[in-house]
């Protein structure tokens, strides 16, 4: 597996493994275990955690579009963590920070699915 995958109270945390996402197989291998888990999960809260992720290709974020609409297609509430200020700038450039709800650690991730509106 590309991913390990673990609960923290209510939430489904799924740190991503490689350094490097760029290789068209790696790419599929990643896409395939986030699809599978997401399948399986109970949890309707989702963080994915990039923190060891140093680069990725626009490919992987492809995937990652695909995975947000499956998430929504799910009901399921999506963060993601750890994601490196240059990588951001991708995401920023291609204006997909807009899509993703981004959070600085998985903590704050988990944290910020419990916070509620002005009036609880």
């Amino acid at each position: 597996m590309a991913v390990r995958a673990e609960t923290r109270d209510a939430t489904l945390v799924i740190a991503v493994l490689d350094e490097r996402l760029m290789e068209p197989t790696q790419i599929k291998r990643l896409s395939d275990d986030l699809q599978g888990l997401l399948g399986k999960a109970e949890q309707t809260q989702v963080v994915l955690d990039f923190e060891r992720v140093q680069f990725m290709s626009s490919a992987m974020l492809g995937k990652l579009v695909q995975f947000h609409k499956k998430c929504k297609e799910f009901k399921v509430n999506l963060k993601l963590s750890g994601v490196s200020s240059e990588i951001y700038e991708v995401f920023k450039i291609t204006r997909l920070h807009k899509l993703f709800d981004f959070q600085p650690d998985v903590g704050a991730a988990c944290k910020s699915f419990s916070k509620r509106g002005f009036w609880g």
